[in-house]
C-alpha cells in the first residue's frame, strides 16, 4: 500500500477509532504518547511492539492530513536525500575539532549504556556522542555488558542493584535470540524443576567410584 493511500485511510477512519479532532497540537500530543508506549514495550521486551509502531504510524499520518501535508512525496524525496554520498575533502580543510573527535574515537571505542541515558545527559545541558549499533555490534556489546556487570557485582559488597543490572543485560540478551522475559522463566524453572537450583549450596568435588577408579578427581558435572 502507497504512503499517500494509507493516509488517506487513516485519516477516513479516525471517528471509527474515537479520533475526532482536527487539532494540530493535540494530534502531537497523542503521537508523542504513542512513541512512549512504543518505547516502553521495546524496552520491556513486550511483544506489543509492533502494534506500537503501527498505532505511531497511523497517528502520524493523520497529523500529516491535519497538516495539509502530502507524506509519501516528503518522504520520497527525504529518502533520496539520505542516499549515500561521498565527499572529497582535502586534508587541509579538516579542522582541528575533526582531528581530535577522530582522535578521541579511535582511542574510546565507547560502551553499550541504558537507553535513556543520554535523555539524562542531555538534562544536564551536556551534549552526547551516540550511534546505535547494529545487529552484530550490538550482540557484542551485550556480552562485554554482562561481562562488565558481573564484575561490578563482584567487586562490590553484594550490591543488590548490581545484581538488577545483570538480570536487565540478561533480559536484553535473551530478546535479542526471540525470548521474552516470561519464556526465560519458563526455561529457568524446567531446568531447576529438572536439576535443581543453587541454593542448597552442594558443592561437588567427584564421583567416588570413578575416583576409585583411578585414583584422581574426575571431571565435574554439567551444571
Amino acid at each position: 500500500m502507497e504512503i499517500r493511500s494509507a493516509q488517506k485511510i487513516a485519516w477516513d477512519a479516525r471517528m471509527t477509532n474515537g479520533f475526532n479532532t482536527n487539532e494540530v497540537s493535540l494530534g502531537f500530543e497523542l503521537l508523542s504518547g504513542e512513541v512512549t508506549k512504543a518505547f516502553d514495550a521495546w524496552s520491556e521486551g513486550r511483544r506489543e511492539v509492533a502494534e506500537e509502531l503501527a498505532a505511531i504510524t497511523i497517528f502520524l499520518l493523520r497529523l500529516a492530513e491535519m497538516v495539509n501535508t502530502d507524506l509519501q512525496e516528503v518522504v520520497e524525496a527525504k529518502l533520496a536525500e539520505c542516499k549515500p554520498r561521498a565527499y572529497a575533502q582535502p586534508r587541509s580543510e579538516v579542522s582541528a575539532k575533526d582531528a581530535t573527535a577522530d582522535a578521541t574515537a579511535a582511542t574510546n571505542p565507547g560502551k553499550l549504556v541504558r537507553d535513556k541515558i543520554p535523555q539524562i545527559i542531555r538534562s544536564k545541558g551536556e551534549e552526547p556522542v551516540i550511534y546505535i549499533a547494529d545487529t552484530e555490534e550490538y550482540s557484542i556489546r551485550l556480552r562485554e555488558k554482562l561481562q562488565e556487570e558481573v564484575e561490578e557485582y563482584l567487586a562490590s559488597d553484594n550490591d543488590r542493584e548490581e545484581l538488577a543490572d545483570i538480570l536487565e543485560v540478561l533480559y536484553a540478551l535473551a530478546t535479542q535470540t526471540g525470548t521474552d522475559k516470561q519464556q526465560l522463566e519458563k526455561l529457568r524453572a524446567a531446568k531447576a524443576e529438572k536439576r535443581g537450583g543453587f541454593t542448597g549450596r552442594v558443592i561437588w568435588l567427584h564421583n567416588q567410584q570413578a575416583a576409585d577408579a583411578q585414583g584422581v578427581g574426575m571431571t565435574r558435572a554439567k551444571s
